[in-house]
């Protein structure tokens, strides 16, 4: 991957950043309101925190590539500003920002648990269902600042995937086929019960918002979808053949 190249977007990804129009009025009903902010709340919980065990996990899994290092830290700090967005969001629906929940602690555990691959799968992951939840609030919501506060997200979280996915290619291209297909299945495990969590913990959410089970699912799935093609993309990108040695008669 070419993380000097993550970096320079990473930097110029922090300046000149729009902000909501935070004291526009909402349209949505007061009970719709406190739905909303209440599901919120969840995920602003999930981008917290500072990110010392995934940025030591990576120094020990890539040794001395000092850009990646510092554009994994930046990655971090965009989660923060996330954090920051998502709690001026809850707070404008009248929601209260929590400091723990069961889905939260048992996510950060197994994702620190099992090192820094599989702490970057379960990131990844994560985004691909919030990009889903991200999208159907937007789309079917009539708040002005929700609509914003989405757009931005999805904006980042379509990047982040995107840097994931670049040094996971990176790590698929020295797997063999059948390697690689065991990875992709408990991939899809791990995201399918992922899937079902969120739906479980988010859907009077989305539901107040417009959208069904149904209609949930099949876009989370078509973000895993199109984030294992890429995966696998990526992965035949870097597997290049070795030149012939020319044979000399």
């Amino acid at each position: 991957m070419n993380a000097q190249q993550w970096l320079k977007y990473y930097q110029r990804n922090r300046v000149d950043r729009p902000e909501p129009k935070w004291n526009s009025p909402s349209s949505l009903k007061r009970d719709a309101q406190q739905i909303l902010g209440h599901s919120l709340s969840h995920f602003q919980l999930g981008e917290t925190g500072e990110g010392k065990v995934l940025i030591s996990g990576a120094s020990r899994q890539v040794g001395d590539d000092a850009c990646y290092i510092e554009a994994l830290t930046m990655f971090v700090a965009e989660e923060g500003e996330h954090a920051r967005l998502l709690d001026r969001l809850v707070r404008r629906f009248g929601g209260k920002i929590i400091h723990r929940h069961w889905t939260h602690g048992l996510f950060r555990l197994v994702r620190h648990a099992l090192g820094f691959k599989f702490e970057i799968q379960l990131l990844v992951i994560a985004e691909l269902v919030g990009t889903a939840y991200y999208r159907l609030l937007r789309v079917r919501s009539s708040d002005s600042v929700l609509d914003e506060t989405c757009a931005l997200l999805l904006t980042d979280e379509a990047k982040h995937i995107e840097f994931h996915a670049d040094w996971l290619g990176n790590f698929m291209a020295r797997l063999l086929p059948l390697e690689y297909a065991i990875w992709a299945i408990q991939f899809q495990v791990l995201f399918t019960a992922a899937a079902y969590v969120a739906w479980i913990d988010h859907r009077h959410a989305l539901r107040i918002s417009g959208s069904c089970r149904r209609e949930f699912f099949k876009e989370a799935r078509g973000e895993c979808i199109r984030f294992l093609r890429s995966l696998e993309q990526n992965a035949e990108e870097q597997v290049k053949p070795f030149a012939p040695v020319p044979v000399v008669s």
